[in-house]
């Protein structure tokens, strides 16, 4: 099946109307849920940029994660927003269908494929790419996955950063729930983070020192948060962070495996 960047592109700027009251809708929610989080949310965002380390001490001490789970939604839906609002840029669409084909998506597809067969399912992630390809521009689609696989991206980094800082050496330090709820303080500036890879993706000058600064930032603020979260050195904490990176992948294809064959084995018995 054949993918036409341009066609695709017809197709989205044919349902502009649509396109655009997702936004607003989205948009109009965030702002819904932002006034639902109060002065605290400003305050603890105001603190994480300018003082982290005190900040963080107070926020995993709290453990709110119902609020980390609301702000964690309003990241994914804004980013979703702006990938959506970026999508009737044509140079921008070619490139995310460059990716979806790269040699190391499909061999990466293919190794997945291999485990699935090895679980007796009949699921295909080559085979589904050419779906994947037709509705992932589609604003519909994009305003619903994108938060969902933030959510996901939330609870499965919090268990990743709470090994990584077990193995670290956290042994009088905070639990899960306390890193789920400081993740969120961290993860909110991913939305300038889409907004400038957008940007870059769009040909804009300028931008890729910008992106560079906001990327390393949140690596710094999430060392100094697992250095509170653990109660240990900034060594420990550099460890920990990089073992973050690392368990994520790895506890993502386990999920992702575990669920496949879940539904294969459900699926033998219906």
């Amino acid at each position: 099946m054949d993918f036409d960047a341009t066609a695709q592109v017809d197709q989205i700027l044919a349902n502009y109307e649509a396109s655009r009251l997702i936004i607003w809708i989205t948009l109009g929610v965030i702002v819904v849920a932002l006034i639902a989080l109060g002065t605290e949310f400003w305050v603890n965002l105001f603190g994480v940029i300018f003082s982290p380390s005190l900040t963080f001490q107070r926020i995993l001490g709290e453990a709110q994660t119902v609020p980390g789970l609301v702000i964690i939604a309003i990241t994914g839906m804004a980013c979703g927003a702006i990938v959506n609002g970026f999508l009737s840029n044509e140079v921008i669409v070619q490139k995310i269908v460059d990716t979806i084909n790269s040699d190391m998506v499909k061999q990466g597809g293919d190794q997945l494929d291999q485990v699935f067969k090895q679980t007796q399912s009949d699921f295909s992630l080559v085979g589904n790419l050419d779906y994947v390809r037709e509705y992932i521009f589609q604003a519909q689609s994009l305003a619903v996955a994108i938060p969902i696989a933030f959510l996901v991206a939330w609870i499965l980094w919090g268990l990743a950063g709470q090994l990584a800082s077990m193995i670290a050496g956290n042994k009088a330090g905070h639990g899960i729930t306390n890193l789920w709820s400081a993740i969120p303080y961290i993860w909110i500036f991913l939305i300038l983070s889409t907004w400038l890879s957008m940007l870059q993706m769009a040909g804009r000058s300028g931008v890729n020192i910008i992106g560079l600064i906001v990327g390393l930032f949140m690596v710094f603020i999430h060392v100094v948060m697992m250095r509170e979260h653990g109660r240990y050195s900034i060594a420990n904490a550099v460890i920990s962070t990089v073992l973050t990176g690392i368990l994520y992948p790895i506890l993502l294809v386990v999920v992702t495996i575990l669920i496949v064959g879940i539904v294969a084995q459900a699926a033998i018995y219906l």
